[in-house]
């Protein structure tokens, strides 16, 4: 945090020994192309600190999470914390829990982001956001719309899910045509839902919801084609699913 509150975000260099191994998924992840990327995580709470820890596992070597809150007993039924992390930092509960569990380090910055605060764009990155407010949404997306990086999102409420992509590496007709889309759900006077205490989600939902992200993540590293956007509900098999025909066969055969 600079002195006079602006918040500079860039680049993160050095990692890392870990005792996490890819024997199980070797033939099925390129782990080589995964570790190639950066992510850049922000909000830790029931979509992020599930990302994060799902993400290390599944072979990002360099992520870096950024949050501003505390973990609270309310957040254990939700999200990846355990009770030892009740009082600290969501940011350093989230270091600890993976160092701990995973000899795996990550890079965590607490604070909040602002209109003030300036991040410094990298190639290889994605930056996935999710805040759960709308306003933090967009102050995030004004900040990196304009540069060549990848940008991804999720929402959830009750038992629905979302995530949306937008490569920002590939502008061009078709790409603009889904910025224009992509931003009228950023409308902040568009519908919304207030949404109760015991309303929020729940884990197992959540957790469905960044085995979606996080397949997409790996179509991103090993340059495949990338699902746009995803709308469901937990366990249901109808959603609107954004994607090339390939990305959901209607049998899987193996060898």
């Amino acid at each position: 945090m600079m002195p006079n509150g602006t918040t500079i975000i860039q680049e993160n260099i050095g990692y890392k020994m870990t005792g996490i191994t890819d024997a199980k998924q070797a033939n099925i992840i390129d782990s080589k192309l995964i570790s190639n990327w950066r992510l850049k995580i922000f909000g830790v709470g029931s979509i992020g600190s599930i990302l994060a820890k799902q993400a290390a596992l599944t072979g990002f070597k360099d992520i870096t999470a950024y949050d501003m809150d505390t973990v609270d007993s309310d957040n254990m039924g939700s999200q990846e914390f355990t009770l030892q992390h009740i009082g600290m930092k969501k940011t350093e509960a989230l270091k600890k829990l993976l160092k701990d569990n995973y000899n795996y380090d990550i890079v965590a910055t607490d604070g909040e982001i602002t209109k003030e605060t300036v991040i410094l764009p990298e190639e290889r990155t994605i930056y996935f956001c999710a805040f759960d407010s709308l306003e933090a949404r967009n102050i995030l997306w004004k900040k990196l719309k304009d540069f060549p990086i990848v940008w991804g999102e999720s929402r959830i409420g009750r038992t629905a899910q979302r995530y949306y992509f937008v490569d920002l590496r590939k502008r061009g007709e078709i790409c603009e045509e889904w910025i224009k889309e992509y931003e009228k759900t950023l409308d902040p006077k568009g519908p919304r839902t207030e949404l109760k205490c015991g309303e929020k989600g729940c884990y197992p939902s959540n957790a469905e919801l960044v085995g979606k992200i996080m397949r997409q993540l790996v179509n991103i590293a090993e340059n495949k084609d990338l699902a746009t956007q995803y709308i469901g509900d937990w366990g249901m098999p109808h959603a609107v699913f954004v994607a090339p025909e390939q990305e959901v066969p209607l049998e899987i055969k193996y060898d």
